[in-house]
């Protein structure tokens, strides 16, 4: 069994939007990207907006996924059931997290275009607290798709590994390994059972990606466990994929 345990360092907030048509892009995760950079260009006349964007991905240092209301996808558009969207966000580096924190207070209940005939609203943002694992196993809820990346180089170009390859676990621990270079041990030793699993194609950057949804047991290190829970797991985190939740029952 998993004990929670409160702490408030790994920061976790919940985002209320309101669209004033119930109706999105399919491709979703360009329109959220854009609203990020905007409150953070707006916030403090933009000071923070080079650290964050133009100094590689580790500075966002960022997770993210989207709730809609009973979807519908309609071609390249998504109909919901209502207007209203909750949006998850983690940041696992303190100042960061803050930085969010206030740009995103800053748009509260102004207007966002996202198409010509439609516009979202920030309603309201909360700070939660983010339940930390105190055993050695653990059972992760994908609430973004895992994306797996790996890019050649020399042929500049990128392909995807999802749950059906048989180097998927592999892939995930190259990534830990890279993330977490004093648990390299640890990351080996890590125990997997992707049995609950599944492959979906995700519509995003006028790119059909190859991710894994679902739930996964993890059995292995508290700390890399704990960092999976707070930062998410595989490629393109920034971009809306890899955020977990803690699965408690």
């Amino acid at each position: 069994l998993i004990k929670p345990k409160w702490k408030g360092a790994n920061m976790k907030y919940i985002v209320k939007i309101e669209l004033q048509k119930n109706i999105i892009k399919l491709d979703y995760r360009r329109t959220f990207i854009s609203f990020f950079k905007k409150a953070i260009s707006s916030y403090m006349e933009g000071v923070f907006f080079d650290e964050i964007y133009n100094s590689g991905a580790k500075k966002k240092a960022l997770v993210w996924s989207i709730r809609f209301t009973l979807p519908v996808f309609k071609g390249n558009v998504i109909e919901l059931s209502d207007n209203n969207i909750e949006l998850t966000l983690k940041i696992s580096d303190n100042q960061t997290a803050l930085i969010y924190y206030s740009a995103l207070l800053g748009m509260k209940n102004k207007e966002f275009k996202i198409s010509p005939d439609n516009i979202m609203i920030l309603k309201s943002i909360h700070l939660v607290r983010e339940i930390e694992i105190e055993n050695d196993i653990a059972v992760f809820k994908v609430l973004s798709p895992i994306c797996i990346r790996q890019h050649n180089k020399e042929l500049n170009k990128d392909w995807y590994i999802n749950v059906e390859d048989e180097s998927f676990p592999m892939e995930i621990n190259r990534i830990l390994k890279e993330e977490l270079p004093h648990k390299e041990k640890q990351v080996d030793e890590l125990m997997y059972n992707f049995d609950r699993m599944k492959m979906v194609l995700v519509q995003a950057f006028n790119l059909k990606i190859p991710a894994s949804i679902g739930e996964f047991t993890l059995k292995g290190d508290r700390e890399i466990l704990n960092h999976i829970l707070k930062s998410g797991l595989g490629s393109r985190r920034n971009s809306g994929f890899g955020l977990v939740e803690l699965k408690i029952n």
